[in-house]
């Protein structure tokens, strides 16, 4: 455990300050207070970036980095699948079986006026429910983690710390969470991650075989896998 947390220590150093920032203003500010210092700045060149920039917290982009994975080494793709499907699996348990009536804030100001109006992007669709947590800060906090486990380069963490906080951000900007939301999502897809790394790791140093090192090779070679 201590040593996958010096591995990805680029990460978890500038994520545990911004946690630490982060729960100080929901401590201090009522939820309506933290939602509008976000989503109540806002300007047209981030209305049109954060609208695409948000899927990146998406499951589908997950698996496009996992079936990557695929042409890097078998294992590597193994251990992003297994961290995937752990973390997605428990935001959607959140999500549809516990939190399940917890509202988003398009329906909570719609049923608690008096507030300033929402700041509403063209084009994104407006959830109600299910708003806790987040399933895109859960997913996008989780694959940024794997990938800083992964790479050689580990100074790459600090911009996968801010891509995943960005990806969080942006969900708020558009008005789909609140801060807590978005807060506990990425807690839970950092923590689970690192979780399924540390026993997930040592399990398969135990049980080695061929199959770990291959990969996929790129189109239009015939072989399509290699041990090396």
């Amino acid at each position: 455990m201590l040593h996958l947390l010096r591995q990805t220590r680029t990460f978890l150093i500038p994520y545990a300050l911004v946690l630490l920032g982060v729960g100080a203003i929901l401590l201090t500010t009522p939820k309506h207070t933290a939602f509008f210092l976000v989503n109540g700045h806002f300007t047209p060149f981030f209305d049109q970036f954060f609208r695409p920039f948000t899927n990146v917290g998406d499951g589908l982009f997950y698996v496009l980095i996992t079936l990557a994975l695929l042409f890097v080494r078998f294992r590597w793709a193994l251990l992003s699948f297994a961290c995937f499907a752990v973390t997605s699996l428990a935001a959607q348990l959140g999500k549809q079986l516990i939190f399940t009536g917890h509202p988003r804030p398009f329906r909570y100001f719609q049923e608690n006026p008096g507030f300033p109006p929402l700041h509403v992007v063209e084009g994104v669709v407006m959830g109600t429910l299910k708003s806790f947590p987040s399933g895109h800060s859960t997913s996008a906090f989780s694959v940024f983690l794997v990938l800083t486990y992964l790479v050689r380069q580990k100074s790459w963490g600090l911009a996968f710390v801010l891509l995943a906080a960005f990806t969080a951000y942006s969900r708020v900007y558009l008005a789909q969470h609140f801060v807590e939301d978005v807060y506990a999502g990425s807690v839970l897809g950092t923590v689970l991650t690192l979780a399924v790394l540390a026993w997930l790791e040592p399990w398969l140093d135990r049980h080695p075989r061929p199959w770990y090192t291959w990969r996929l090779r790129r189109p239009g070679v015939k072989q399509v896998m290699s041990n090396r």
